[in-house]
């Protein structure tokens, strides 16, 4: 990344130190010394109070920057459509071996026969978990969307990259990922049931 680099030189010929800058554009000095070192990358609205700060454009500051980041932000999205169709197949797996387990214990089997099915279960539960974690840590770790943002901008969608930033999803990850958890539970569950009604016929 040349960020660093240009953010370093431009914030030298204004004769500014990282403590000027960071109070004129409200962050830290720490945040100023983290992009020179290309540690974090700053997202499109930090971008625009330094270009206008150092008096150059965008364009200017991530100069050599923008085909990483678009590439990036490809390569990464197809990551986590995969991971996120690897966490749908998984669950769906989990949930027709619980009916499957159900539907066993209902007929008189016994532990030992049951526990390659448990096993089974256990497998894809814990995949589905390993598929949602691996997509939070490629979000958080490539900052994914600071590079879509500042991708977006570029190409002149600026009320997009706007509204990525002030969704209440972004505004309240945590709570998002609730719900997203929650949906994915509701759905197992009923398909559950309709494995289960449907076995229970055999």
């Amino acid at each position: 990344m040349q960020l660093p680099k240009h953010l370093k030189q431009y914030r030298l010929d204004v004769g500014l130190s990282q403590e000027d800058l960071a109070r004129r554009i409200f962050v830290t000095r720490q945040t100023i010394s983290n992009w020179e070192r290309g540690k974090t990358y700053p997202d499109i609205q930090s971008l625009l109070l330094l270009s206008e700060q150092l008096d150059v454009t965008i364009d200017e500051l991530v100069k050599g920057d923008i085909s990483i980041i678009r590439e990036r932000v490809e390569r990464d999205r197809g990551t986590l459509y995969r991971l996120g169709a690897g966490m749908l197949a998984a669950l769906l797996a989990f949930t027709v071996s619980m009916a499957w387990l159900m539907w066993q214990q209902n007929h008189g089997w016994g532990m030992v026969q049951c526990v390659p099915t448990m096993v089974l279960a256990v497998v894809f539960g814990a995949g589905a978990m390993c598929c949602a974690l691996a997509a939070e840590h490629i979000k958080k770790k490539n900052d994914l969307v600071t590079y879509q943002e500042i991708s977006d901008f570029l190409d002149g969608k600026k009320a997009d990259s706007e509204e990525t930033r002030t969704g209440w999803a972004y505004e309240h990850p945590q709570l998002a990922n609730a719900i997203k958890f929650a949906a994915a539970a509701l759905i197992g569950l009923i398909v559950f049931e309709l494995v289960n009604a449907a076995m229970s016929h055999f």
